[in-house]
């Protein structure tokens, strides 16, 4: 009777260990893999991440937006977010994508606008930069502005000028004032 207990027993202490195994790879794997840590705050502030990737996808408002920040403290009712050292890619439903980075930046929900600041620099996929210290982008009307110093550079030229509006359908920039246009000779041929 003893006989098939024996006979089965090496083969249920191997599954045991590799079970064992697995269970304490996976435990581990986890939780080396998940960068972003959230904590509750003091319940006035919220809640509060390190290392957050935040996705914004609202069709209605027609720009999709993504987020990564070291550091992101949200409102208690969800409705305001601040993050640090971040970069945001913003992909319109019409037109082309571009990417900003900078030390800090809030995002209101119930306005739709993302309030950017700290030596930010932009790219678009076109090749074109843009350099500023300050930027509000207006989620619902599809558009970026600021009335701060700004520094555009292209492929063959750059302006250097005071306020900046950017409409994110039909693509078209304007500097609002005190407007110098470099063009750069070696793009130049006549």
């Amino acid at each position: 009777m003893n006989r098939p207990l024996i006979r089965y027993s090496p083969l249920a202490v191997i599954i045991l260990l590799i079970l064992s195994i697995g269970f304490y790879l996976t435990k581990d794997r986890h939780s080396d893999t998940s960068p972003s840590f959230i904590q509750e705050q003091d319940s006035r502030d919220g809640l509060k991440g390190t290392n957050i990737h935040h996705i914004q996808n609202n069709p209605d408002n027609g720009v999709k937006w993504i987020l990564h920040a070291e550091e992101v403290t949200s409102s208690t009712d969800m409705q305001h977010m601040m993050f640090k050292n971040f970069q945001i890619r913003l992909e319109p439903e019409n037109g082309s994508s571009m990417e900003l980075e900078g030390e800090g930046g809030e995002y209101n929900s119930r306005t739709q606008e993302i309030n950017l600041w700290g030596a930010l620099q932009g790219r678009t996929i076109d090749g074109y930069q843009i350099l500023t210290d300050h930027m509000v982008i207006h989620q619902k009307e599809r558009y970026l502005k600021t009335d701060e110093p700004v520094k555009i550079i292209g492929p063959f030229f750059s302006i250097n000028g005071k306020g900046f509006f950017f409409n994110m359908e039909t693509e078209i920039f304007s500097i609002l004032s005190e407007v110098t246009t470099f063009i750069h000779r070696e793009s130049v041929s006549l």
